[in-house]
């Protein structure tokens, strides 16, 4: 069996592929990214946060663009 190795892929990529196969070999179920998230000691934050934020930020860099 090849052997596909991609050198520009972070170690949290090659991380999540190597958790995947092993997931497939063994026939287990592979968390949803929610899931992942969910678990993860940052917690889980929603894209519409993620926006709002966002948006203030380039609201409070540019105060007199407009």
């Amino acid at each position: 069996m090849p052997l596909h190795t991609v050198a520009s892929s972070s170690p949290a990529a090659q991380a999540r592929h190597i958790l995947a196969l092993t997931a497939i070999a063994w026939c287990i179920a592979t968390p949803s990214p929610h899931e992942v998230a969910r678990r993860a000691p940052h917690g889980h934050v929603p894209l519409r946060v993620r926006r709002r934020l966002h948006a203030t930020a380039v609201a409070a860099l540019l105060p007199y663009a407009w």
